[in-house]
């Protein structure tokens, strides 16, 4: 069932006199709505309207009295729109085209967030510099960033890596067996440095949004220069 959007509270003062004036005229006459509540009479909004227009102008000039007048007349519409926005989520018994022929809106339904799928055409290269590999792989839509994990060549020192970040990420001497992540990043593509000449390195990425952590892509290795 779809359901009424107004968000008329934080709206300016503007904005909430053309809206209401564009609600009440869709309302007006239409057959959706011919049976109004007592409670609801859209010539009394109309009249707020107008208040809340007058009152807002005189407070240009300041004035705690015109200021307060102007406080007052904008909570009166906004407790109006309230009970009319009520009134059409009721009347419309959730059908999104009647709610938008009274001129307010159909409120998006969140939809939760997924686990992202595997990231794809993941490379590693030799660097520019000694000691260097440059991983890159294709961005994935709705991702918030990316982490990358690398594992040791099964002979590699174990040693301090600096990260794209220029923070050292400390290799335990068991890290030549597992995967270790190395940095997380938003951009596709990361500069590892600080590797041993000679050695072959292995990554794999895998990105995430407010879901979690997706599937690791595919293994990718590079000799470092």
């Amino acid at each position: 069932m779809a359901r009424v959007k107004l968000g008329f509270s934080r709206f300016s003062i503007t904005v909430k006199i053309l809206r209401a004036r564009m609600i009440v005229q869709s309302m007006t006459g239409n057959p959706n709505f011919s049976t109004l509540p007592p409670e609801i009479d859209l010539p009394v909004i109309a009249d707020a309207i107008d208040l809340l227009e007058k009152t807002a102008q005189a407070a240009i000039k300041g004035g705690t009295d015109k200021n307060l007048a102007k406080y007052l007349a904008d909570a009166t519409l906004v407790g109006l729109m309230s009970k009319l926005q009520d009134y059409v989520q009721v009347a419309s018994n959730g059908d999104p085209l009647v709610i938008e022929s009274s001129g307010m809106e159909v409120r998006r339904e969140r939809v939760p967030a997924v686990l992202l799928d595997a990231v794809n055409n993941p490379d590693a290269t030799v660097g520019k510099n000694a000691g260097e590999v440059l991983v890159t792989w294709d961005g994935l839509a709705g991702s918030k960033g990316y982490v990358v994990e690398m594992k040791l060549p099964a002979n590699a020192i174990p040693q301090a890596i600096p990260d794209g970040g220029n923070t050292d990420v400390m290799l335990p001497s068991a890290a030549a067996s597992e995967w270790v992540r190395i940095d997380t990043v938003t951009k596709s593509r990361l500069v590892v440095q600080g590797l041993e000449t000679g050695q072959v390195y292995s990554f794999r990425i895998a990105a995430f949004n407010a879901a979690g952590q997706g599937a690791y892509s595919q293994t990718v290795s590079s000799v470092a220069k």
